[in-house]
């Protein structure tokens, strides 16, 4: 299983992601923005663009399903809360509920060998962030989301969100925390990445280092200590809102 990650350079920074199978070649397209530079990465790998899966309706998330759709043998999957579906016998996803951004959002985890390893997180969890809540959403439920279903994840689980918000996350968080090295370690890496027009994976163990939203659960993490752990997420939810 191989996931190919598509830039698309328009305002909202959007990423689109190929999800494939390396037995079959076969193919799901997440979230399609601009359909021609998700296909054209098809063609340069020699996949079938098979399947189309959408984290939520939101316009910039579905813009290209009705042209994909309209491409022969192509087909839209409709997963329920923990519904799997198998590329092949040791390649699948399982569907997971994840609201908040807005109340139906879902990700989609990905499993070789039956082994978690990675997360298509939509815009529920972002690189130093999470998506915001307001166009139909909710902060109150996203703390839930975050704290029930990611926060518990293994740390070397990759994530594959749907926006390239990083740089500013990590300025956001230093905001935060102006003393933790590690977003400044990561801001520094972004922006080295950025100059040569390159971007970074992550994993849940290092968004613990400088994503507030995760940090907040930490022991370490001192900010605001008279407030809730939840208390603490909703409100910087507003400051990031503002930012």
């Amino acid at each position: 299983m191989k996931v190919l990650q598509v830039y698309i350079n328009n305002p909202l920074r959007n990423f689109n992601y190929i999800l494939y199978s390396e037995k079959t070649n076969e193919a799901i397209i997440f979230d399609p923005t601009e359909i021609n530079m998700v296909l054209d990465q098809v063609a340069k790998h020699k996949l079938q663009a098979k399947y189309l899966l959408n984290t939520h309706q939101h316009f910039d998330h579905i813009k290209g399903n009705k042209e994909f759709l309209n491409l022969p043998n192509t087909q839209k999957i409709t997963l329920q809360d923990g519904e799997f579906f198998e590329l092949s016998a040791t390649e699948k996803l399982e569907c997971r509920y994840t609201p908040g951004h807005v109340m139906d959002h879902y990700c989609y985890f990905l499993y070789e060998h039956d082994e978690l390893v990675g997360v298509i997180s939509g815009d529920t969890v972002f690189q130093a962030g999470v998506g915001n809540c307001k166009n139909g959403g909710d902060p109150q439920t996203l703390y839930k989301t975050i704290r029930n279903i990611f926060l518990p994840l293994d740390d070397r689980i990759v994530i594959y969100p749907s926006h390239d918000y990083f740089e500013t996350n990590l300025n956001f968080a230093l905001s935060i925390e102006p003393e933790n090295e590690n977003t400044k370690k990561y801001l520094n890496k972004v922006q080295d990445a950025k100059s040569r027009n390159e971007f970074i994976l992550t994993t849940i163990g290092e968004e613990k280092l400088y994503n507030p939203f995760f940090r907040l659960f930490c022991s370490e993490f001192e900010w605001r200590d008279n407030l809730s752990e939840k208390e603490k997420f909703l409100e910087i939810r507003k400051l990031r809102d503002k930012w």
